[in-house]
């Protein structure tokens, strides 16, 4: 039980402070992080450098520990934050696109704890598809509208989303063709993640009803000796109706 709850304490700080690392790269890849800023960063980069390296030493397998922790590995990646990224335009823009990729790879920590929501129908395919998409949009409007990366990465979760702010909006007909094709995909998303929350909750429903079936069947069990014929035939008829659904 002290375990258990080391272990919720332990997973709930370093979600939080993979959320604030997630944040600082994604500032870090539009803008130069303040001074203090810059420090915090590398004490939570060093906090998760830290506890990788140790849980890769106590690993048994380190090779199917590094495959299964691979996101960690790129979070790791010293892209921004640590060394100062060159002035080259080119260079800048794939920096950037290496540093979403990054707060991503922070951000994954967190989220495997929603594996069981995001694997409910399929919607973590959904999810990585809209991702690529809006990334996809925010570099192709960057060229189409000459816009900055940040703006054009922002304009596309903004118009994927269906939240449309209209602060920054395409002139030319590629740009509008981009926006076209982000408006389909934020449908989809919207109606997917709809439909992803109805049978999420529904499924934990109805565990919660079969959970509390099974200890009421345990309940009496323990009191075999004392059940009647027609109570042990009920018991049965649960348990079958229980293993059809």
């Amino acid at each position: 039980m002290k375990n258990t709850k080391l272990h919720k304490v332990y997973d709930i700080i370093f979600g939080a402070l993979a959320c604030m690392a997630a944040v600082l790269v994604f500032i870090d890849s539009s803008e130069n992080l303040s001074t203090t800023l810059h420090r915090i960063f590398l004490i939570i980069y060093l906090i998760f450098a830290v506890d990788f390296t140790v849980r890769l030493i106590r690993a048994d397998n380190k090779r199917r520990f590094l495959i299964h922790n691979v996101w960690d590995v790129i979070a790791l990646l010293p892209i921004h934050g640590i060394f100062p990224a060159p002035s080259n335009h080119t260079l800048d823009v794939i920096l950037s696109l290496l540093g979403i990729i990054r707060a991503v790879a922070f951000l994954s920590r967190p989220l495997r704890k929603l594996k069981p929501f995001y694997n409910t129908n399929g919607f973590k395919y959904v999810v990585f598809a809209s991702l690529m998409t809006i990334i996809t949009g925010g570099i192709l409007i960057h060229y189409a509208e000459h816009m900055d990366m940040d703006d054009g990465i922002w304009w596309a979760f903004v118009t994927a989303t269906t939240v449309g702010y209209g602060d920054i909006s395409p002139s030319t007909i590629y740009g509008r063709l981009i926006a076209s094709v982000l408006m389909i995909v934020g449908i989809g998303l919207i109606g997917s993640l709809t439909s992803t929350l109805t049978s999420f909750f529904m499924e934990r429903q109805k565990k919660g009803i079969k959970n509390s079936m099974i200890d009421s069947v345990k309940s009496e069990l323990d009191r075999f000796d004392e059940l009647t014929v027609e109570e042990v035939d009920d018991i049965c008829r649960i348990l079958k109706s229980m293993k059809t659904k």
